[in-house]
């Protein structure tokens, strides 16, 4: 009922500037997640995408997507977010890669399953 100047916290690299403290994170369920909670989640589903679950970091950015894409976006929430998408995309090229390559070692006869006498001429 009474009128409450909002809190000021400093974010990351702006430590000698103060910003206005956000109160609420959106997330694609359309719930407000208290910031504290909402940066929490974001640490986990990045720790969580490093211990072989890549696929967490597409739900990552999934699932703060409207909070990304604001105008004005929680600045840790973000970063953690378009950071789980780099390495789902680097870890997405290297198994792309891996399974090119292997593909190949498979279709492509090497040398040791040719005949060698078929091969020469002699029979």
């Amino acid at each position: 009922d009474r009128f409450q100047f909002p809190r000021l916290l400093a974010f990351g690299r702006s430590a000698g500037r103060a910003t206005m403290a956000r109160v609420r994170v959106s997330n694609v369920d359309g719930e407000e997640l208290k910031v504290r909670q909402a940066r929490s989640l974001s640490k986990k589903l990045c720790v969580m995408g490093l211990f072989g679950v890549p696929f967490l970091w597409v739900v990552h950015l999934w699932y703060f997507w409207p909070e990304v894409h604001k105008e004005n976006p929680d600045p840790y929430i973000k970063r953690n977010a378009v950071r789980s998408m780099s390495a789902f995309a680097v870890v997405l090229a290297a198994l792309f890669l891996w399974f090119v390559v292997n593909l190949n070692l498979h279709i492509v006869p090497s040398i040791s399953n040719v005949d060698m006498e078929t091969l020469l001429g002699g029979g």
